[in-house]
Formats: structure tokens, C-alpha cells, sequence
């Protein structure tokens, strides 16, 4: 029970809100403008609660203004101004059981022509109203064709001005996802809650994004089978695969459904006509896409991290141009759009998961106090990614990863497994002209190499080349020459500790030094790897702490030799790709025959 001054200050406010609303009602029929609704409908349903344990009769009068505030919003023509005041109700009602419960009970209490909900089925709580709001706030976004360019442009890109931030705690925004995932809710609808929870994602708060992360990754693996793209080898079960959802038109009024279905049927029609729009066609647009996502890469290791994604990107792109396409352009289904909405939640998660990461080991270096639980959420990330591993690429969809990627597949590693994986989805959205969800992958490459650079700074794709440093990192061709120095530091620094214990000296009782190195020139015709170093294009001095681990024959002509390798790797490639493409050859006339015989 509330004590009398604050009874009495609840009352107050509660008297001046009420009356505020009633202006604000009487207005709807002339101005569009809501601008200070949301407020007050904050500032009602704050009281609300308190007036019940001190004041009923009053309370009673609250929650009627309120419904009439909320009949006179839902009653309106669809407009994105409502979209403020049902996104402060939905998340009031996500948070407040005894809301629900007290705006249901008055709304069942009204005459039934003035009713604003449908009645909840018995067991059902009172979430019908949430699904109300949920599928009225769904019509607002989507209200015309400016309306599904806002919700495709979302969809493709990382980040979209012109929507604004919105009245809803991400918090608000997971619990909401959360509770109608017990209903048989459109999968639009859903893609577009998840929208909203990506815009929502300002909070700080790592538990809430690790939280985000795991239910987006959960849904993607539930989504992914529709794709046909990727085979099931795991044994565990798909996330809710035995929730019994309950039904969901039920929920909602006859006019709200029939209004909801036209908006999907019309959404869908032009995903359609314009789900190929923006797809790369060259280098210059793959160029222009990384250059679109800089403020993403990590800023450490942002100069390494564009040669990565330029190269696996360009290699994505010279797979799918060779494969013959054995089937018409895939129909966007309501599926593969939540497939993106589900990546631009778990990209923007993961993106703020691994900047705390990286305040956590800064102040580690210095305190050691974050280490035990950066080691921890670190491994919890991995066991999520981990759960791409039960879907492999189907015969169809199985590509070398060595030469697409620069290294080799590392299914126990969990940033390598992920960038694979995404390599493969991106070839399939090439391949049949899904430019959104190629976006999301694209996005989702780079949170790979963000991952792998906030593990070892890139020493992954470092290791995995060989010494004449031709590699999708690495590389010296007739069309480009990439900058080396970095690389050569982040080696550098990997090897420092192991390069300080090489050069530490031992002395023993006489005085003599034990465990002194011996020079490298003490070995039968063998000295550092200066003359090797200097035949790298881009030679600095700053590699000359890799020398030691370096062996050179001595007076062998190194330029020479890097060339002559480089003659290799190309015919090596030549013969790789000539045998691909007869065998993609075969494989199709497979097909073909196998197809007649069916349909004769």
C-alpha cells in the first residue's frame, strides 16, 4: 500500500494526465500530430498500479481514459505518428502483467460495441492485447510503398537514418519478441519486431546482448532449412521445433487481420520485383560496399580487415558467376526475409559484444580483473556460433574454402566455421538474386573477421599462407599491390614472447653463457632471411624481427624464385578451375536426365 503523500501526489498527477489525454482524444480528428501523447500515456500507466492499491475508484477512471485513449489511436487511419504511443503501450504492457490484466478486465467490462480487444481465449492471458498493438504498429511502419522501401532498406543495410530511434527499451524490444513467439504470429510481422529490436540497440548492457545474440542465432537455425542451401549433420533439435505455438488470428480483431494480410500480400509483391536490386556485379561494387560498412570493421585492424573481405568477397563473387544456376530465381518468401531481419539483430548484438570485449581486455592488460569473465562470455559465444556446425552446404552448395576464404575450414573454431558459413550463403544469394539477405551475409563476414582479429589480430590468414606471402591476405598481382607492413607487425608481435626467450642468456657457474643463439651464418651454407625479407613487395624494416625465424639459402636468388612460385599457384589455379567446371558440367547433365525421367 502506498503512503497517503504518495497516494495523494498519484492522484494529482493522475487528474492532470487524464484531462491532458482527453484534449489529446478530442484533437485526433484534426491534427495528426501526437507529440506529447506518448508522455502522457507513460505517465497513466505508470499510476495506474499505484491508484489500484489506494485509490479504485480512480484507477477505474484512469484505465477507461486510457482505453479511450488507446480506441481513438487504433481507430485512426494507419500513420507512423501513432508509432511512438503503441511502442510506450506495448512495452508497458510487456513489462506489467498487472496492466494487461487491469486493461483487459476493463475492456471486457465495456459495452461490447465499444470494445477496442478481442476477448482472451481461456489460458491465454491477457496477451491479446499486445498482439493488437504489435500487428497495429506492423500496419503504421508498412503503410504504403515508402513504407516497405523503409522496411527493405533496413533489411539490406547496417544502420537506417531516417526511422529515428524508438520509444522502446531493447529490453522492452526482446521481451516483446519473446512473447509472441508463443503465438503462431505472421513471419513478417516477426521480421519486423526484430527490426525494431536492431534500432532499439544502444544499451551497454553485455548480458542483454549476449541474450540477443543467442534467441537471433536460435531463430536463424530455424529459419535456415527453408533455404535448401545447407544439409542437417547434427543431432540436436531445432530451437521450438515442439513448442505447441497457440493460435494467432484469434487474437486479433477481424478488421486488424484482414488489414495485416493485405499489408504482407503487398510487402511480399515488391520484395519481389526488387530483391535483385544493388546485387555486386564487379570489383568497383564490392569496393563500394566495404567502404559503406567502415565504421563496422575493427578499428585496430580496420586497414588488414578490407584486404581480407575485398579478396574472399571477390572470390565469392568469381564462384557464383561459374556455377550454372539448375533452377529459376528462388520466390522471396516471408521466411527469407526473416532470415535478414534475424542477421541484422545479430549482427548489430555481436558488433556491441565484441567492443565490450575489447574494453574488457583493455582494462584487463592493466587490472587482470575482467580476464576470468572475458574468457567466459567469449566461450559462451563461441557455443552459440557453434551451432552452425549441424548444417553443412549441400551438394549443391559445397565450395574449396581454401582458395575462397585463405584458409582452411576449422569446424571446432568458431569464428573460422562462421565465416564459412556465411561465404556459402553469400554464393546462394549471388546465385539466385537475394540482394537483402546477400547484405546481411556480407555484414556478417565482417563480424567474422572482426572476430577473428579481436582473437589474434589476423594471424589466422596469416598462418595459413606459405612463405612468398600469396594469399587472399597477402598478395602481390599484375592488378593490385596490398600493403604488408601491418602484417608483418601483428606476425611480429605473436612471436615477441617466444622471440625474448630466444634471445635470453643463461650463464652458468664458470661464467660462461648457456643457451646463447647461435647465428643462423653458423649453419653450412644457411643465413637469415634478410635477402628473402627484401624480395617482398613492400619490404620495411620494421620485419626485420622476423629474420631469425627465417632460413635463406645463401646467394640464391629469391626474386627469381617468388616468381616462378607465383607462375605455380596460377597454373595450379588453372587446373583446379578446369576441373571444377567439368565437373559442375557432369553434374548438370545429371540433373537434366534425371529430370526428364520424371517428367516423363
Amino acid at each position: 500500500m502506498p503512503d497517503a503523500e504518495e497516494l495523494e501526489a498519484a492522484r494529482r498527477l493522475a487528474t492532470l494526465a487524464l484531462a491532458e489525454l482527453s484534449r489529446h482524444d478530442k484533437c485526433f480528428s484534426t491534427s495528426p500530430r501526437c507529440a506529447g501523447l506518448p508522455a502522457l500515456l507513460r505517465c497513466c500507466l505508470g499510476l495506474l498500479p499505484l491508484l489500484n492499491d489506494g485509490d479504485r475508484s480512480l484507477a477505474a477512471r484512469c484505465c477507461r481514459g486510457l482505453l479511450a485513449s488507446l480506441g481513438a489511436i487504433l481507430s485512426r487511419d494507419p500513420s507512423p505518428s501513432l508509432l511512438p504511443s503503441l511502442e510506450v503501450v506495448a512495452e508497458s504492457l510487456v513489462f506489467s502483467g498487472r496492466l494487461r490484466t487491469y486493461l483487459a478486465m476493463a475492456d471486457c467490462a465495456a459495452p461490447e460495441g465499444s470494445r477496442i480487444f478481442t476477448e482472451a481465449l481461456p489460458g491465454q492471458g491477457e496477451h491479446h492485447l499486445t498482439q493488437e498493438l504489435v500487428c497495429c504498429h506492423f500496419i503504421s511502419s508498412l503503410q504504403d510503398e515508402g513504407g516497405f522501401k523503409v522496411f527493405l532498406s533496413a533489411l539490406s543495410w547496417s544502420w537506417n537514418k531516417s526511422q529515428g530511434t524508438p520509444e522502446i527499451s531493447f529490453q522492452g524490444a526482446l521481451d516483446l519478441i519473446h512473447m509472441t513467439c508463443l503465438f503462431s504470429l505472421p513471419v513478417v510481422v516477426q521480421a519486423h519486431l526484430l527490426l525494431l529490436a536492431s534500432r532499439c540497440i544502444s544499451d551497454q548492457n553485455l548480458d542483454l546482448h549476449l541474450h540477443a545474440f543467442e534467441h537471433a542465432m536460435n531463430l536463424y537455425v530455424r529459419y535456415l532449412p527453408a533455404l535448401d542451401v545447407f544439409n542437417r549433420t547434427g543431432g540436436m533439435k531445432t530451437p521450438w521445433s515442439s513448442v505447441n505455438q497457440r493460435p494467432f488470428s484469434c487474437c486479433i480483431k477481424d478488421a486488424t487481420h484482414q488489414k495485416l494480410r493485405s499489408q504482407i500480400d503487398g510487402l511480399l509483391s515488391f520484395f519481389q520485383l526488387h530483391s535483385g536490386d544493388d546485387l555486386p556485379t564487379n570489383e568497383s561494387d564490392i569496393d563500394r560496399l566495404i567502404e559503406e560498412n567502415q565504421h563496422i570493421l575493427h578499428e585496430k585492424f580496420r586497414q588488414e580487415s578490407t584486404v581480407v573481405l575485398k579478396d574472399i568477397l571477390s572470390n565469392i563473387l568469381c564462384c557464383a558467376k561459374q556455377e550454372e544456376v539448375l533452377a529459376s530465381d528462388t520466390e522471396v518468401s516471408d521466411g527469407i526475409i526473416c532470415l535478414a531481419a534475424v542477421l541484422r539483430l545479430m549482427s548489430s548484438s555481436l558488433l556491441h559484444i565484441l567492443h565490450c570485449f575489447s574494453q574488457m581486455r583493455s582494462a584487463s592488460d592493466k587490472t587482470n580483473v575482467n580476464y576470468t569473465t572475458l574468457c567466459k562470455e567469449y566461450n559462451f559465444i563461441c557455443k552459440i556460433i557453434c551451432l552452425l556446425g549441424q548444417h553443412e552446404g549441400n551438394e549443391l552448395h559445397r565450395y574449396n574454402f581454401l582458395d575462397i576464404i585463405g584458409m582452411p575450414v576449422d569446424r571446432e573454431r568458431a569464428s573460422v566455421l562462421m565465416l564459412a558459413h556465411f561465404a556459402t550463403l553469400s554464393i546462394y544469394c549471388l546465385r539466385r538474386r537475394v540482394g537483402f539477405l546477400w547484405k546481411r551475409c556480407v555484414v556478417m563476414l565482417i563480424m567474422s573477421v572482426n572476430l577473428i582479429a579481436e582473437e589474434e589480430g589476423l594471424g589466422s590468414f596469416q598462418l595459413s599462407t606459405d612463405v612468398s606471402k600469396e594469399s587472399a591476405v597477402l598478395c602481390n598481382t599484375e592488378e593490385r599491390t596490398l600493403e604488408v607492413s601491418g602484417h608483418a607487425k601483428a606476425i611480429a608481435s605473436r612471436y615477441e614472447t617466444i622471440h625474448k626467450v630466444y634471445k635470453v642468456r643463461h650463464v652458468d657457474g664458470d661464467g660462461s653463457s648457456l643457451g646463447t643463439p647461435q647465428k643462423c651464418e653458423s649453419r653450412i651454407g644457411k643465413v637469415d632471411g634478410q635477402a628473402f625479407l627484401e624480395c617482398l613487395p613492400g619490404y620495411s624494416p620494421d620485419w626485420n624481427d622476423l629474420m631469425d625465424f627465417v632460413e635463406c639459402e645463401d646467394g640464391k636468388d629469391y626474386s627469381d624464385t617468388l616468381k616462378q612460385l607465383r607462375k605455380f599457384k596460377k597454373f595450379k589455379y588453372e587446373k583446379w578451375r578446369s576441373m571444377r567446371q567439368s565437373y559442375l558440367e557432369s553434374t548438370a547433365n545429371i540433373f537434366r536426365l534425371k529430370s526428364r525421367r520424371l517428367c516423363s
